[in-house]
């Protein structure tokens, strides 16, 4: 963030008043999206005027929000005709890789949440944007799990691909795998990995479409249910837990950890990916502290984003041996571990 200083060096109350207005920024690019404004202006440039047609809105403050698109960099002004800038074109155009407008949508649906921040605090509490009417459940989780699934095709994915080797392995289960995302990146970069995607009804049916555009229903299975219930097995090569122990409790986390040891054959891996500090700069520390505060509010009171440390000593109480912690690229990060031979 930009301090505004006064004449003499020191901080005004404007960097105060900067924090404050930051969910003003996030407003105008939530509008954006809804109202299918980035792929209209990258069809063609666009006058305030021509864009209240194509949306039915209000031509005035369709000029409002065009202006202010420019000034959060959005959007270029070229003359009184609006168009796309870089940034929009690049990661606001649904269809493209780098898509990340489901993933916007996702966070700025906590709106009402955050909010509520001082009554949550003091009554240590979680509340999802359902709960207090902000949107719907069927919404919140397509937007949730189109999210998760933006990060991973926008580089996520790729990411994971090259901080694991899965050489020679063939049998993985993906543990509340959701849209199967990182599945879908493993098996195209690993040919003979077959993977059985474990999760509940509703992300199983936005994984079911994905699965059959990779081209990949013969090396991915999706199986619907609880992980925590259903039989797993005991012959897997690999276990994948992603996006997952950051939202759940620390008892969760050790439960699946021993679900995941047991599942895996005799020097078989477990892949744990997710927001974890492992990394102390000061961007991920930031991000990674904001993002505590977010998981316990929009997830669960038991929620938390930990030491990599602290997930490292769950792995070795599982039983799992070689344990490598991994920042990545991204905010995410990864450890890996190893089930015993002699197991």
């Amino acid at each position: 963030m930009t301090f505004i200083t006064s004449r003499s060096g020191g901080l005004t109350p404007e960097c105060v008043n900067e924090m404050s207005r930051n969910f003003w920024n996030s407003a105008v690019l939530r509008a954006g999206i809804k109202l299918g404004v980035f792929p209209l202006l990258e069809e063609q440039p666009h006058t305030p005027e021509t864009l209240s047609l194509r949306i039915g809105a209000n031509t005035r403050f369709v000029q409002a929000f065009l202006e202010a698109c420019v000034e959060l960099g959005l959007a270029a002004n070229d003359g009184g005709a609006y168009r796309n800038s870089p940034l929009g074109s690049a990661f606001l155009l649904p269809g493209k890789d780098e898509y990340v407008g489901d993933l916007v949508l996702h966070i700025t649906n906590y709106w009402h949440t955050w909010g509520n921040l001082d009554r949550l605090i003091v009554e240590g509490a979680t509340e999802l944007p359902f709960e207090n009417g902000f949107t719907d459940a069927a919404t919140y989780w397509t937007d949730y799990m189109k999210g998760q699934h933006n990060r991973a095709v926008a580089g996520q994915g790729q990411h994971l691909v090259e901080a694991v080797d899965l050489a020679g392995r063939k049998k993985m289960l993906d543990l509340g795998g959701g849209a199967a995302s990182y599945s879908i990146a493993l098996c195209e970069a690993n040919p003979q990995l077959k993977s059985r995607v474990v999760d509940q009804k509703e992300p199983l049916e936005i994984a079911r479409p994905l699965v059959h555009a990779a081209g990949l229903r013969d090396q991915i299975t999706l199986v619907q249910g609880d992980f925590f219930d259903l039989d797993l097995g005991a012959d897997a090569d690999v276990v994948l837990i992603s996006g997952v122990v950051l939202i759940v409790s620390e008892e969760d986390c050790r439960k699946a950890f021993r679900r995941a040891y047991d599942a895996l054959a005799p020097g078989g891996m477990i892949i744990v990916q997710d927001f974890m500090r492992i990394d102390p700069s000061a961007e991920r520390t930031f991000l990674d502290v904001m993002m505590d505060m977010y998981v316990l509010v929009g997830f669960d009171p038991g929620a938390g984003d930990r030491d990599g440390d602290e997930y490292a000593s769950w792995l070795t109480d599982a039983g799992f041996t070689s344990i490598e912690q991994t920042p990545l690229p991204t905010q995410l990060a990864v450890i890996t571990g190893r089930k015993p031979d002699n197991a």
